[in-house]
C-alpha cells in the first residue's frame, strides 16, 4: 500500500509509513507532534481505505489517501485505486452502447422532468414533476432523448429554468415498439 499526501502545493506518493513521516516532518518541522505522528501511523495501519484530513495545531490541514499507484503521475491519471476495478469500464461501455445502438423504428418515449412554474404573485419559481410522453420515429435511444430535450427547451410554453434528467436516469425511458 502506498500513500498520497498533499499539503497545498506539496504532494507526493510515498511507499511506506517511514517515508511518509519523514516527508511530513520535512514540511511541518515543529508542528508535527508525537500525538499527530501516532495518529498518522494508526491511520496507515488501519484497514479502511477512506481519505483522511489531519489538522495541525496551527489550524492548517493535510490529506492522506491510501493508493495502489506507484508514482504521482500514475495516481493523477488513474486515481487512488490505480485502475484496480477493470469491471467498471466494460459496464460503462455496455451501457453507453445501449443508448447509441442504431435501431431505426417507432419508439415510445417517456421523460419525467422538473418543470418550472412561476407564481404570478411572488414571481418565484416552483418546480413540479411533469411527465412528457410521445411516440416517435428515431434512429436510437440517444436520438429520441436529443429530439425530446430539444423540443422541450425550444417550446415557448416550457420555462427555460426547467430541469431535465440525464439519458441514464430512471426518468427517461425509450422503448422500441416497431423496428423499421
Amino acid at each position: 500500500m502506498n500513500y498520497y499526501v498533499r499539503y497545498f502545493d506539496n504532494e507526493e506518493v510515498l511507499n511506506n509509513v517511514d517515508e511518509l513521516i519523514n516527508f511530513l516532518s520535512g514540511i511541518f518541522h515543529d508542528d508535527l507532534t508525537q500525538e499527530l505522528t501516532d495518529e498518522v501511523v494508526g491511520f496507515c495501519n488501519d484497514k479502511t481505505n477512506f481519505p483522511r484530513h489531519f489538522r495541525l495545531p496551527n489550524k492548517t490541514t493535510f490529506i492522506i489517501i491510501k493508493t495502489n499507484s506507484q508514482t504521482l503521475e500514475e495516481f493523477k491519471t488513474r486515481g487512488a485505486n490505480g485502475g484496480a476495478f477493470p469491471g467498471n469500464a466494460s459496464t460503462k461501455e455496455e451501457q453507453k452502447s445501449v443508448y447509441d445502438d442504431v435501431v431505426p423504428g417507432l419508439y415510445d418515449v417517456t421523460l419525467t422532468f422538473r418543470r418550472a412554474v412561476v407564481n404570478p404573485e411572488t414571481r418565484k419559481c416552483l418546480y413540479a414533476d411533469e411527465v412528457f410522453q410521445v411516440q416517435m420515429l428515431a434512429e436510437s435511444q440517444r436520438h429520441c432523448y436529443d429530439v425530446v430535450i430539444d423540443y422541450l427547451r425550444n417550446n415557448p410554453e416550457v420555462d427555460a429554468r426547467s430541469q431535465y434528467p440525464s439519458i441514464r436516469s430512471n426518468n427517461f425511458q425509450a422503448t422500441l415498439i416497431q423496428q423499421q
